[in-house]
């Protein structure tokens, strides 16, 4: 069968076609968002919230199942965790600073980590199938939370994520330093091949995390510039 494989390659026809169902089902979610009534955009956003809170629920009964629960790798301590539990709170309770962290961290580093997952086994593998409904669930639920249209990115909030991925950096740092684990890889790469092969070995790696990482909060503010910009302009001509 096309979509049987043992063994994950990035890249491969089973990634490729799970990317193209992520971003179509992100912008079926944003037409859905734009369309639908206050009351059906808050149902979408609970459900959302929901599928969210399933896969971690089911993931721990897994892992506890399978007597894989440990801390040095059950804690939601990965960058990616921490933005769907910033996903969870927006979704539920919206306020600006739970929704920039999913933009910035999410779009960031969620993307990332799908496009060269840390993973061994392919479609319909269970650890497959977890990943992607994760990752993926994620970036919907970023899509849907950016539709908004009040939701706007202003320049202090580079700012203020790079203040916040640098206080994760450290925290969880020091205790990946402490324990010997490594959560957020801020200790070693990851197994499988990904974008940190190309920034260096370790500890070097990690100040090319932070210039990167500016480098695209710089970028995924820049639409957001260029749409107040514009908002002014039209708010000038009419005023003429």
């Amino acid at each position: 069968m096309i979509f049987i494989a043992s063994e994950f390659h990035t890249f491969d026809e089973q990634h490729l076609i799970t990317l193209a169902a992520i971003a179509a089902s992100s912008v079926v979610v944003i037409w859905m968002a734009r369309t639908a009534t206050l009351l059906g955009r808050k149902w979408i956003g609970r459900l959302l919230a929901f599928l969210l809170l399933s896969y971690a629920v089911g993931f721990y009964i897994q892992q506890a199942i399978e007597h894989s629960l440990t801390w040095q790798y059950s804690l939601p301590l990965e960058l990616c965790n921490l933005v769907s539990i910033a996903c969870i709170v927006s979704l539920l309770w919206p306020n600006r600073l739970t929704t920039e962290i999913a933009y910035f961290w999410g779009l960031g580093g969620v993307v990332q980590a799908t496009v060269t997952p840390d993973i061994t086994q392919g479609f319909p593998s269970l650890e497959y199938v977890l990943f992607f409904f994760s990752h993926g669930v994620t970036l919907i639920s970023i899509a849907f939370l950016i539709s908004d249209r009040g939701f706007r990115v202003q320049k202090r909030s580079v700012l203020r994520m790079m203040l916040a991925l640098n206080i994760y950096g450290l925290v969880v740092g020091v205790i990946d330093a402490v324990t010997g684990w490594n959560y957020g890889y801020l200790c070693r790469k990851p197994a499988m091949p990904s974008l940190l092969d190309f920034m260096g070995p370790w500890p070097w790696y990690l100040l090319s995390i932070e210039v990167l990482g500016l480098a695209i909060f710089l970028l995924l503010y820049l639409p957001w510039h260029f749409l107040s910009h514009g908002e002014k302009e039209n708010a000038l001509a009419a005023d003429h």
